[in-house]
């Protein structure tokens, strides 16, 4: 494991590593797949909205795309889920 690491290390040092931007694209990409899988186990409780809230807010500021999909997605999730306890009721 040392050695890999001191290779990796060696490598970096005379071929560069990966552009920050290239970094950090693919942190905003996974925080927007985290977001969608979040989205998609939304039950209705309020912990989960909680946490749905946060996610979003964080996502917002980071600058992750299709946050405004997600969230009209989800708005529609609960308008149906609303419609149908009105329905059955």
């Amino acid at each position: 494991m040392k050695r890999e690491l001191e290779r990796i290390s060696e490598r970096m040092d005379r071929d560069g590593g990966i552009p920050h931007a290239v970094i950090m694209q693919r942190c905003l990409d996974e925080m927007a797949r985290e977001l969608k899988r979040m989205v998609a186990a939304y039950d209705g409780s309020p912990r989960k909205a909680k946490e749905l809230l946060e996610a979003f807010l964080i996502s917002e500021a980071e600058g992750v795309k299709g946050v405004a999909e997600l969230r009209r997605g989800l708005a529609g999730k609960l308008g149906a889920s609303k419609i149908g306890r009105r329905k059955a009721a």
